[in-house]
């Protein structure tokens, strides 16, 4: 019984101790109960474009990033770990998986990767609707929040791009009763 508290108070101390990492920065434009129509700052981000099954090829693809930002660059320069891990589908079984730099980090000052599957992409401000859930990110559990935002962005008259990104913030340890996962979609700016 000793045993199942330790590793209960483990993965609460470690799933707070992720918090601290710094978040992709955003201002709530608006609330309506779990979605929020947000307006994100310019950022940039290590991506990488990888095939397969979601679950094995963000796999792949976290591994590959990891590896950047823990020095295997031109630089050797360790970049500090951010939170979401960003995945989007680009057509079939093919993703792009994105870590987000620090917000300080300009283009001139990002390492130039040492992989060529890595690419440095700044992403200019942008309006998206998310909608945040709790627990795994299975597919139907992603395909259950991108169809409730879906349809709240439909009713509302907002346009946006019927293409969901998946944003995930936690460790695949975290209990997921406290993972935050989120779903997002671009809003057209003519909105």
């Amino acid at each position: 019984m000793k045993q199942f508290w330790f590793v209960i108070v483990s993965m609460l101390w470690f799933s707070i101790a992720i918090m601290g990492i710094e978040e992709r920065s955003y201002t709530i434009v608006k609330t309506d109960g779990k979605i929020e129509i947000r307006d994100y700052q310019r950022v940039l981000s290590a991506e990488v474009i990888v095939q397969g099954e979601r679950n094995s090829a963000a796999s792949d693809a976290f591994r590959i990033l990891f590896r950047f930002i823990q020095g295997k660059n031109k630089s050797q320069m360790v970049i500090p770990m951010t939170a979401p891990v960003s995945q989007e589908r680009l057509k079939g079984d093919t993703w792009y998986v994105r870590f987000f730099m620090p917000a300080s980090m300009s283009l001139d000052q990002a390492p130039t990767p040492s992989d060529p599957r890595i690419t440095i992409v700044e992403h200019e401000s942008v309006r998206l609707g998310a909608i945040r859930f709790s627990g795994f990110s299975s597919q139907k559990n992603l395909k259950k929040h991108a169809d409730k935002l879906r349809r709240y962005l439909t009713d509302k008259n907002i346009l946006f791009v019927d293409s969901p990104m998946y944003a995930f913030y936690n460790a695949p340890y975290v209990p997921p009763f406290f993972r935050r996962n989120e779903i997002l979609f671009t809003i057209k700016e003519n909105n």
